[in-house]
């Protein structure tokens, strides 16, 4: 597997696994030593570590585990991880991290729908500050019942309000089949390819309907592994070209429009 790594690793982008978290510090040697194994460019990493949806997550010690981690890592990129319903608490993790070398954007907590109007301060900042915005999507499983899991829909909402901010809706929504089409019209709006969701067609869909610029990968690590994630790109049948946009190029791109990350 590693042969065939090689050609998209010593491409001029690399591989950037744009989606990946720090569930806890004990996680850090083990997605930093894995991405160098794989010779991953970059990593781009957010740590909540508060999985209960139920609860207003505090998300200041995982941040802090981020950016420590990245300080000490150059394959490290942060995300600011920020709950919504605590609109002081995010800027004020806005504010400490906004400058930080490492920092590329935000991943929103799935605290309310990404359409929900608390959800507006975040996005006004990245406007202003320029800031990649990764969305939780998903249309499966049991979260659905509480009552705030985004769905692809309401991320093409929400960017259709904020149209000079990009945005990577995660999981490409979970039911991708309908989770593409759903974000098909609004421009701003990339999906990722990261999960356990590896069922054969969808690396192809996305390049088919977004095109290949809007798709980016992400592996959801360690919760997921690297391989099958990298693995269901490689193997998709499209051409060359656009497997190396998903795997680095379309994301080494959005760091570069922002002037974050590398």
């Amino acid at each position: 597997m590693l042969d065939a790594l090689a050609p998209y690793v010593e491409s001029s982008h690399g591989i950037i696994d744009c989606h990946a978290h720090f569930w806890s510090g004990r996680d850090v040697p083990v997605v930093v030593d894995e991405a160098r194994r794989l010779g991953l460019r970059g990593v781009c990493v957010s740590s909540l570590m508060n999985w209960d949806w139920e609860e207003a997550a505090c998300p200041g010690d995982g941040n802090s585990i981020v950016f420590d981690a990245a300080t000490q890592n150059p394959e490290v990129l942060g995300y600011v991880y920020l709950d919504p319903r605590l609109p002081e608490l995010a800027q004020a993790q806005l504010d400490r991290y906004l400058d930080h070398p490492s920092m590329i954007g935000v991943k929103l907590w799935i605290a309310c729908r990404a359409n929900d109007a608390s959800v507006h301060p975040i996005a006004e900042r990245a406007a202003r500050d320029g800031f990649i915005m990764l969305v939780h999507s998903w249309r499966r499983g049991h979260r659905l019942a509480k009552g705030y899991q985004t769905l692809p829909y309401q991320v093409g909402q929400l960017a259709s309000s904020f149209p000079e901010v990009d945005f990577i809706m995660a999981h490409m929504g979970g039911d991708w089949e309908s989770g593409i089409r759903e974000v098909a019209g609004v421009p701003n709006v990339l999906v990722d390819t990261c999960g356990s969701i590896n069922e054969s067609g969808m690396v192809e869909m996305g390049a088919e309907v977004l095109g290949a610029r809007r798709v980016v990968y992400g592996s959801d690590a360690p919760g997921a592994g690297y391989l099958p994630n990298i693995g269901k790109v490689i193997s998709a049948r499209i051409g060359e070209g656009e497997k190396r946009l998903i795997l680095g190029g379309n994301m080494a791109g959005l760091l570069k429009r922002h002037s974050r990350g590398f």
